[in-house]
């Protein structure tokens, strides 16, 4: 399969977004669980986002840590959430509702997440089940995490070289808010 694109957010997305936020103009984990629950439940059934997962989208795109997300970190979470639905639905071949092994590798690959086999072996033993079944939940959490990280190792290499240096409080808050 290609690799599968972008979608935007519609201005009825946009107006939904802005009468959540209220005054402040953006939303945090609580809200966002909402908004996604009631949109992502309709399509595929699980028990819906957990709010420790919600906690970590927000924190994915959380700049400048407020625990909130403005408009424009909300548009491009979903923008992700959306390749994540379209993904699920071209490539859960058997229409089981959930990923075996190949599909999640394949899906994977179609949003542009290149990993080797040891890190897929990796993510595939943290988001499955006990059969090796991949939810759509958890297939959500494990792409926008895989991209949250790449995204600051690339931020972080800047030779080019595949090596990155932290200092240890950065090195945990990363691991821990993000």
């Amino acid at each position: 399969m290609s690799k599968i694109a972008r979608p935007e957010i519609s201005d009825d997305g946009r107006q939904a977004f802005i009468n959540l936020a209220g005054e402040d103009g953006e939303i945090d984990a609580y809200e966002l669980q909402d908004i996604l629950n009631r949109v992502f439940t309709k399509d595929f059934q699980f028990d819906g986002f957990s709010s420790d997962m919600t906690r970590g989208m927000v924190a994915m795109r959380d700049y400048d840590m407020s625990g909130k997300l403005g408009f424009e970190d909300f548009k491009k979470l979903w923008g992700d959430l959306v390749l994540c639905k379209r993904a699920f639905l071209a490539l859960d071949s058997d229409g089981s509702g959930f990923f075996n092994n190949a599909e999640f590798e394949r899906a994977l690959h179609a949003l542009g997440v290149e990993v080797p086999d040891s890190v897929l072996k990796a993510v595939t033993m943290r988001y499955s089940d006990k059969e090796g079944h991949v939810r759509f939940d958890d297939f959500v959490s494990c792409y926008i995490k895989l991209k949250s990280m790449m995204k600051i190792f690339k931020s972080k290499d800047f030779g080019k070289q595949g090596n990155v240096e932290f200092v240890k409080d950065e090195y945990v808050q990363l691991c821990m808010y993000s």
